[in-house]
């Protein structure tokens, strides 16, 4: 006589179980990596691990001269995973409070401002001088940032970079 079999406390464990380990183990795959370099060393941490920059930028906005002078503040922050690989992180601020160098800001959502630079390249992240060339001046139309060369800076929004002075980054080294 035929009769019904019950599902067993193995076969229920099988059942269920194996499309989550097989999921576990798709994840655990591509996870690797990131779980391998964050467990592995860090890298040399910067012997320097704090430094002001002061800068100064002229310009002219309308005929009107304007000129900033403000202190990056850049910090040692740790480390951080970025992709398969741990790096060092920088924080870097403002002394005189603004989150960045802006040169306009008008009604239409546009901000126009003036990138002086990342942390780390202050602490002698890649080592060098500071090229001094004319700064990288963007614009940040909602979401959308672009470059704008010295000719679209004047023609679209009457500005004109005079003169900037950026500190040197430091010589730093790392142990």
């Amino acid at each position: 006589m035929w009769r019904k079999k019950h599902p067993t406390l193995f076969g229920i464990i099988v059942g269920l179980g194996m499309p989550l380990l097989i999921s576990s183990g798709i994840i655990l795959f591509f996870a690797m990596p990131n779980i391998i370099a964050w467990l592995g060393p860090n890298p040399p941490a910067p012997a320097i691990t704090y430094g002001e920059f002061p800068f100064r930028i002229e310009y002219e906005l309308n005929g009107e001269l304007i000129v900033i002078e403000d202190t990056v503040i850049c910090e040692f922050d740790g480390f951080e995973l970025i992709g398969p690989k741990k790096i060092r992180s920088w924080k870097r601020r403002l002394a005189g409070g603004a989150d960045e160098v802006v040169l306009l800001f008008n009604n239409y959502n546009k901000k126009i401002f003036c990138n002086v630079k990342w942390a780390g390249y202050y602490m002698g992240e890649f080592g060098g001088n500071i090229d001094n060339e004319r700064p990288d001046v963007l614009i940040e139309e909602g979401s959308n940032v672009r470059a704008l060369t010295a000719s679209e800076l004047f023609d679209l929004y009457g500005i004109r970079l005079i003169n900037w002075e950026f500190s040197p980054p430091i010589v730093n080294s790392f142990h």
